[in-house]
């Protein structure tokens, strides 16, 4: 089994954005996937104001992928149960026909050259629904501003090929000392600039 992301073919391979959204789960009915679950339309009106991102989430038909760097079980080279990686919200700059392409080949790596992931995890840092739903609001307030990530700073950072790495990847924590992360450094990771 693998996570679900929904309406691949909805977007056209044409359509860029400059980031993409997507509301990870692994296909369980819980109390934290719910709260994405219902506040979808939300996230997509904030993701669509800037026309710079879309919001791509999972629902009972959706497209199951599992690759190299993401799955249910592991996400970049780690644990995703030991870590509480899942549910989570996944910023990235790929395209939701890469899945489709991943899904549907036989071949069993398609280059990641470029992949970036930003992971938000949710299971660990949000004991209800409330403070998904609190934790949400702050990250796409954040994006949809330009605003730094006050609210957040770097649990992990990981660098293609150091340490099991396939790609580069952030997964960040709440923060509640002070200096979060800077939307520039944020736009230019996504970008490959960093």
């Amino acid at each position: 089994m693998g996570l679900m992301v929904h309406s691949l073919e909805g977007i056209p391979e044409g359509h860029h954005r400059d980031y993409y959204i997507y509301l990870l789960d692994y296909g369980w009915n819980e109390p934290l996937s719910e709260a994405l679950k219902k506040n979808f339309n939300r996230m997509a009106t904030l993701a669509s104001e800037q026309k710079n991102a879309v919001v791509i989430m999972p629902t009972e038909v959706g497209a199951h992928f599992s690759d190299q760097v993401l799955s249910w079980h592991s996400i970049n080279g780690d644990d995703a149960d030991k870590n509480d990686l899942l549910p989570a919200i996944l910023v990235t700059n790929r395209h939701p026909v890469e899945f489709k392409q991943r899904r549907d080949s036989q071949i069993e790596r398609i280059a990641d050259d470029n992949l970036k992931l930003i992971l938000f995890p949710l299971k660990k840092y949000c004991k209800d629904t409330t403070e998904v739903i609190d934790l949400i609001q702050k990250i796409f307030l954040n994006i949809k501003q330009e605003n730094d990530l006050d609210y957040f700073s770097i649990k992990t950072e990981k660098k293609k090929g150091v340490g099991g790495a396939l790609v580069d990847s952030i997964i960040f924590e709440p923060n509640f000392a002070g200096m979060g992360f800077s939307f520039n450094k944020f736009k230019k990771f996504l970008r490959g600039e960093d």
